[in-house]
């Protein structure tokens, strides 16, 4: 009687724990109670309440969803996706206050979908949002290009790609967020976040996080495919017909002093000749990949004025540690490929408006790590972002309207920070 009253509870614990392995899954569509769909774009949001939504003064989305009926499942709602000319627009699955995905954080976003349509420029991202300004990201795109026309698709990918061990799990804002570029459509028939994955699932994957920002990389974002590869061609072309005193190399702050800081650029930095290597969008993996393919192998500058790396906090959030392993193999290829070039590297901008959000405090944790790699000779460390914060260390709009790039004033008053600088490194033996 014993023997049987022990087996009769094991076998118990186990449809327990396969009841709650079915209860903890979370679906976001069909939505669940809890769970809202809202649509954006740069300037505008709307929750889908009415089928059809149009958004953006193109229509660059259009969503509604319908009733389908199949053989296996009736009466399922279906969420028929189209975007056109998107540079940012997409929707996002929001708790009505935040989902606890602790535990299944090991598990796996599950989604049915249809592509219709996804080419070359077509930008699709999977993003999850939680507490503090924590945000993870991954473009699905390429992954997605060969379903087209290939009828309903069950596709799996791990919750782990869009959350770290170190997040919290237990505060999560947006449980999924599509973020769309360029132009595409598909319909998505279901999509929930689950213990396990689908029998029959394609699976999706994700690159090893903590190597990205040290592997080189072009910018495979869809909004440069278009310009990236032939700026870089650009550049060096004009770096062989140029013999440069100074080389600026970084982001698009650095590219910006092309566009909205050219005045400001001209007047304090016309005295020497230069050349402007900066790439908007860029992290530490595509400057690496500049470099390796030419970038500065014509030239032979006195001084490189370098910031990069707040693209890696702004697109996946890198770890620190990551971001700073990018910047010294930066750093290394430089000082390998102009052995006789001085190397001023500033810190990363702030990013953000409070000093306590994730991705402003993620720079500074960069940035106190960029300092000890300056060695006084070669390699010169200053951090200027003072210029762009007041008493409280928030970021004053005033210089940077969307908290990331400074405007014309914000140049101004950061080449009056920078021109003093460039000028002594170039004075010193």
């Amino acid at each position: 009687m014993t023997r049987w009253l022990s087996i009769f509870m094991l076998l118990a614990v186990g449809a327990c724990a396969h009841t709650d392995q079915s209860h903890i899954s979370l679906s976001l569509w069909p939505a669940a109670p809890e769970i809202s769909l809202v649509a954006f774009t740069h300037d505008e949001e709307q929750a889908l309440a009415n089928s059809p939504l149009r958004l953006g003064e193109q229509d660059n989305l259009h969503l509604w969803h319908y009733t389908e009926n199949t053989r296996n499942v009736e009466n399922t709602e279906a969420l028929h996706i189209r975007w056109r000319d998107a540079g940012w627009t997409g929707l996002r699955f929001a708790s009505h206050t935040t989902a606890d995905l602790q535990p299944l954080i090991d598990g796996y976003l599950n989604l049915t979908l249809t592509v219709l349509h996804a080419d070359k420029q077509t930008g699709i991202e999977l993003g999850l949002m939680g507490a503090a300004g924590m945000e993870r990201r991954l473009s699905v795109d390429r992954q997605l290009q060969p379903l087209v026309g290939q009828g309903k698709q069950s596709l799996s990918l791990p919750l782990p790609c869009l959350v770290r061990g170190t997040d919290n799990a237990r505060e999560v804002a947006v449980p999924l967020r599509w973020v769309l570029g360029g132009s595409g459509e598909f319909i998505l028939h279901r999509a929930v976040i689950a213990p396990a994955p689908p029998a029959q699932a394609l699976h999706l994957n994700c690159p090893p996080q903590a190597s990205l920002a040290t592997t080189p990389a072009v910018l495979d974002t869809s909004w440069a495919r278009s310009w990236w590869l032939s700026r870089h061609k650009q550049k060096l072309a004009e770096a062989a017909g140029a013999d440069p005193q100074v080389v600026f190399l970084g982001d698009s702050i650095t590219q910006g002093w092309e566009g909205v800081g050219a005045p400001i650029f001209t007047e304090f930095f016309d005295r020497w000749s230069t050349l402007n290597l900066g790439f908007s969008g860029d992290r530490t993996e595509n400057v690496l990949w500049r470099l390796e393919q030419g970038a500065v192998d014509a030239i032979n500058p006195e001084l490189v004025v370098l910031m990069i790396g707040t693209n890696n906090t702004g697109h996946r959030q890198d770890e620190p540690a990551w971001v700073a392993e990018g910047v010294a193999a930066i750093l290394q290829s430089l000082t390998s490929r102009l052995p006789e070039s001085k190397i001023l590297l500033l810190a990363i901008f702030p990013r953000s408006a409070q000093a306590d959000d994730l991705p402003r405090r993620n720079n500074v944790l960069i940035n106190a790590r960029l300092r000890n790699f300056a060695d006084g000779e070669r390699v010169f460390f200053h951090d200027l972002n003072s210029v762009f914060l007041d008493s409280q260390g928030r970021l004053l709009k005033a210089l940077m309207p969307d908290e990331l790039h400074p405007n014309e004033q914000g140049y101004r008053l950061l080449a009056q920070q920078l021109a003093p600088l460039i000028e002594q490194l170039l004075r010193l033996p």
